[in-house]
């Protein structure tokens, strides 16, 4: 559920733009804002240390910021530089996007504003028009991206505008997909090479996801390839009938890119409906992370986190891709968190060339691999009731009797996070929810055919075995 993740990205994303003001500020980083200066693709690899130029700074999702005169030694002499305000209500989620001081940011209805970075003087602004009668379920924004003389966002109605990045002028409109489906995009595009690749939401109104890559100069669609495949696509046996039509899997959260390998990874969300009991099977390549050849958008590998969704568990967030030597060479790799609620470890996906651990092509690789292994399903007729996403957790509480806790331990020289288990005084029972609508199901006596699963021990590589 994208409001879900919303309230995290809310709090954490802008007091990045505020600490990026006083970062350049202080190290007398070049701001000058009267010329905006062409983003290249060796830019975007090699940014300048002062240079924010996509959504988590570099394409390998790191998120790290190479200034170093602020430290945890004078951090307590920053003030404020300056200020604005939007005039706009609701959720404001995007990530300050820097080009040698010169500062774009998103609000919620689709308006992108320039900024000197240096004194907050605003420099251009363009408000999105949305056709008549169009529902916005989440109307935000995560940002822009960056690519030759334009600046690139995401719209609420589904489709991707180019601007010109000095004047703020439209350039180019292209549809995404079809909003009346229920599509909506809210994420900061990815600039690859010439491409512009994105996503969007809609996967609790039933939507199948999709990625997409246009032509940064001309608006034309590239690829398109859907995170939810066909019968007649590998992994299609995974859905039953034409369930797949609708079946979730959207893209909301921008992905990151291995220019080595020519390979960017993208996360997935829930499948639809929440109520699992039509969509029997795996329900690929929902929950997932998909490795994308960035020319062609053809699906190299992936990696499903939880088969069978029915608590709403989105992994839509992008690895990190990490240099990991193995068997004496330096490989990139991606990582990332295994599981929401139970697991606390990290895992590499297993290859010796950055594809993720199930290949579509590749079948030498399957004794590292391992399918994630749920509990089995209990009967719907148990109970007559429905398990929605929000009870997942008190049902692993019930079920255990413990629940674990994230708590962050700090001393004088290290910081290291431990995980706590508290015993649970008094008995907690799962949620009873009504099925209605789309995403609840389609009869008063469905239920999910899933049960939470248990707490297991952190995955490493001494007990990483082949499942099921």
């Amino acid at each position: 559920m994208p409001h879900v993740y919303a309230m995290r990205t809310f709090w954490l994303g802008l007091p990045i733009a505020f600490f990026a003001i006083h970062a350049v500020h202080a190290q007398g980083v070049h701001v000058e804002s009267t010329a905006c200066p062409t983003v290249t693709d060796e830019r975007l690899q090699h940014p300048d240390a002062g240079d924010w130029l996509m959504y988590r700074r570099t394409y390998d999702g790191w998120g790290f910021s190479p200034l170093k005169e602020i430290t945890s030694s004078n951090i307590h002499k920053l003030s404020l530089a300056w200020s604005m305000s939007t005039d706009l209500l609701g959720a404001h989620e995007t990530t300050a996007i820097v080009n040698h001081g010169r500062m774009f940011i998103t609000t919620p209805q689709n308006n992108i504003i320039a900024l000197d970075a240096k004194t907050g003087t605003q420099l251009w602004r363009y408000a999105r028009k949305y056709p008549d009668g169009l529902f916005q379920l989440h109307p935000t924004n995560r940002g822009v991206a960056l690519y030759g003389d334009y600046v690139y966002t995401a719209t609420t109605d589904c489709a991707l505008v180019a601007l010109d990045a000095a004047t703020g002028k439209e350039v180019w409109t292209a549809p995404i997909d079809d909003y009346k489906t229920g599509c909506y995009s809210t994420l900061a595009p990815l600039a690859v090479r010439g491409k512009i690749i994105l996503g969007y939401s809609g996967g609790e109104l039933g939507v199948r996801g999709s990625v997409s890559a246009f032509d940064a100069l001309t608006g034309k669609r590239i690829w398109k390839t859907y995170t939810v495949p066909a019968p007649d696509e590998p992994g299609g046996d995974t859905w039953k009938g034409e369930t797949y039509k609708r079946g979730g899997g959207s893209t909301w959260i921008t992905g990151v890119y291995d220019p080595s390998s020519n390979t960017t990874y993208w996360g997935t969300g829930n499948p639809g409906p929440w109520v699992a009991d039509d969509r029997p099977g795996d329900n690929l390549y929902t929950d997932s992370t998909l490795a994308l050849d960035a020319d062609t958008g053809k699906i190299k590998s992936y990696h499903q986190y939880t088969p069978h969704d029915s608590f709403d568990w989105d992994e839509v967030s992008a690895p990190l891709l990490i240099d990991t030597e193995v068997d004496g060479k330096l490989t990139r790799r991606p990582h990332m968190r295994v599981g929401t609620a139970t697991f606390g470890s990290w895992i590499a996906m297993a290859s010796s060339s950055c594809t993720p651990s199930r290949s579509l092509t590749t079948t030498s690789l399957r004794q590292l691999t391992q399918r994630p292994v749920v509990p089995r399903p209990t009967s719907p007729s148990d109970r007559g009731r429905t398990r929605g996403p929000s009870s997942a957790r008190a049902l692993v509480a019930a079920k255990t009797g413990r629940l674990r806790l994230g708590a962050r331990r700090r001393n004088s020289s290290t910081s290291r996070r431990t995980t706590t288990s508290a015993r649970i005084s008094q008995k907690v029972r799962p949620q009873r929810l009504t099925p209605r609508g789309f995403m609840w199901g389609t009869t008063s006596t469905a239920s999910s055919d899933r049960s939470a699963p248990a707490l297991a021990p952190p995955i490493t590589w001494e007990n990483f075995r082949p499942g099921t």
